[in-house]
């Protein structure tokens, strides 16, 4: 039942001549808000955002690259909500691998008498806030109906400094990340 039939029946009597017209104008703009109001009530999950997306990502302090896709920018917002954080080797593995990264951590140790062996490498005392990522895998978004917009390409894949931005965000600040896409 459209908004018009409902006003009409809140009159005491039927109306007819010039007030049909003007009930079914304020009909037809009470038919418009519904729908933007359920079109509204899509977008307060950023899984399904599409116009409020662009408020989801200034909430959640992160800046799209100009390439990016529909989907990888609602990935980046949820992923974002859900983040708990953490320190350990295991919770940027985990990070690299909800980005689509597959991700070894290596802690660099200095040489010490005792611990140290033939063969290890010479490393000063400093190396110890220094880590090394070994990125072998790499972030794909494939198009897929639904959760992509017209225009957009079929394959597409984020920056490389997409990772290395948001662990040099996330990082301790006296440690140093070296990057190994060998």
């Amino acid at each position: 039942m459209s908004h018009s039939d409902v006003i009409k029946l809140l009159f005491p009597v039927e109306l007819t001549g010039v007030s049909d017209d003007d009930i079914a104008l304020e009909g037809g703009v009470l038919d418009d808000v519904e729908a933007q109001a359920r079109e509204l009530l899509g977008e307060m999950f950023p899984e399904r955002s599409v116009k409020c997306l662009i408020d989801w990502e200034r909430v959640c302090g992160l800046t799209p690259a100009a390439d990016a896709t529909l989907q990888s920018r609602r990935d980046n917002v949820v992923r974002k909500l859900r983040e708990r954080g953490g320190l350990s080797r295991a919770y940027f593995i985990a990070l690299a691998a909800a980005m689509g990264y597959t991700i070894a951590i290596e802690e660099l140790q200095p040489f010490m008498a005792g611990w140290g062996r033939t063969g290890d490498p010479l490393y000063e005392e400093e190396v110890r806030f220094i880590w090394r990522v070994k990125v072998s895998g790499q972030a794909l978004y494939y198009f897929r109906a639904g959760l992509s917009t017209g225009g957009e390409r079929l394959l597409w894949w984020p920056s490389v400094t997409a990772l290395e931005d948001l662990f040099n965000n996330l990082k301790p600040a006296h440690t140093y990340i070296i990057f190994d896409y060998s």
